[in-house]
């Protein structure tokens, strides 16, 4: 099988020849040819070469188009300033409520930073064909509402003034909708909706019901009507809403390090594929290899039988991770197979196992 097909047919819950495995290196790619995020931001030869070599140099199954989750709401008006390896909102283009009447949904084609990561998939998809999962990661409604009005503001809104709310989630969705089509016109094929203020950390699953659900479903709908695969991905603890999570029309959850995989699997496993969820701290930055090794091992041993699992970091991962333990990852997964009744063995072992679990180190 190729990375594509191992994918495809872990979502289809068919059998893949072996566990499939996406570290997610996004920013962390751009470091194999020696790039910051800020020097590619506005390149997408750039991004697209940090992608590829980082590809060549792991061996994993997608490759991540764009950098973060803030190319919308840059576009919408807030700005955006670079800090180490990622870009945060400084100055919110919403600051009284009045100003949303100012706000409008901007041109996809031309806004911001949009068609740099278009472009980028283009690069992608002429490069990797239909070999490769070539997937962007986007911001959810809600997250860019965040980052219009500031996550505070927002929260507090959400109590105070609900039908304010909406209006600004409506016009959050259909930035987002407009940006969808122009990454499945440049031929994605899977769209990774990003939903951190979704997080059962954050609001209750009765907030979720109300503002993420209605408005995620609309963005996953678009992109099932063109064939490509819409990913869920909340972080934090999502046990409070993932049984919503997995009826919103995404065929595939990305689920954060903390919650259990095994209990992830026994709740939804038998519809939708899940794919984590390794602490991109912990073990992905501060860990040897073979403490990430035998993590990934009872990762699998979780949550891969039966198909609809791939194996993957929580989250985005520090540029600083040791491409030796992202190496340790994707190792894991090939030292699988899986057996016609969708059971996995283990046909190696690679790495001693470990003594000790790591210990958090400061920054």
């Amino acid at each position: 099988m190729n990375h594509l097909e191992r994918i495809v047919a872990a979502i289809q819950h068919t059998k893949p020849d072996r566990v499939p495995v996406t570290p997610l290196s996004i920013n962390r790619s751009l470091r194999v040819l020696g790039y910051t995020t800020k020097t590619v931001l506005y390149d997408p030869r750039k991004m697209a070469d940090g992608k590829i070599a980082a590809s060549e140099v792991f061996d994993d199954d997608a490759v991540v188009a764009g950098t973060d989750l803030f190319v919308e709401s840059e576009a919408l008006g807030s700005k955006v300033e670079v800090y180490e390896h990622v870009p945060v909102v400084v100055d919110y283009v919403i600051k009284e409520p009045t100003d949303l009447d100012r706000l409008a949904v901007p041109d996809a084609k031309a806004a911001g930073r949009m068609p740099v990561v278009t472009d980028e998939i283009r690069l992608l998809k002429e490069h990797f064909g239909d070999t490769m999962v070539v997937v962007p990661v986007t911001c959810g409604p809600l997250t860019m509402a965040s980052q219009l009005y500031g996550p505070e503001q927002l929260l507090i809104a959400m109590i105070e003034e609900p039908a304010w709310v909406h209006r600004l989630l409506d016009i959050c969705t259909e930035t987002a909708l407009g940006y969808w089509r122009e990454i499945i016109d440049a031929g994605a094929h899977a769209i990774v909706a990003l939903e951190p203020i979704s997080s059962g950390t954050l609001i209750s699953p009765d907030q979720y019901r109300e503002f993420v659900g209605p408005y995620v479903a609309r963005l996953f709908a678009l992109a099932n009507e063109h064939g490509r695969v819409p990913v869920n991905h909340v972080c934090g603890d999502t046990v409070p809403i993932i049984d919503q999570m997995a009826g919103l029309g995404s065929p595939l959850l990305q689920l954060d390090y903390p919650i259990s995989m095994g209990e992830a699997k026994l709740a939804v496993g038998d519809r939708v594929c899940i794919a984590g969820n390794v602490d991109p701290v912990d073990y992905m930055l501060y860990g040897t290899p073979s403490q990430v090794y035998w993590k990934c091992r009872a990762v699998i041993e979780e949550a891969a039988a039966g198909s609809g699992f791939i194996l993957g970091a929580g989250c985005d991962l520090n540029p600083r991770t040791p491409t030796e333990n992202i190496l340790a990852m994707v190792h894991a997964a090939k030292d699988t197979v899986y057996n016609d009744d969708l059971t996995v063995e283990f046909i190696r072992e690679s790495y001693l196992r470990p003594e000790v679990k790591p210990a958090r180190k400061p920054a």
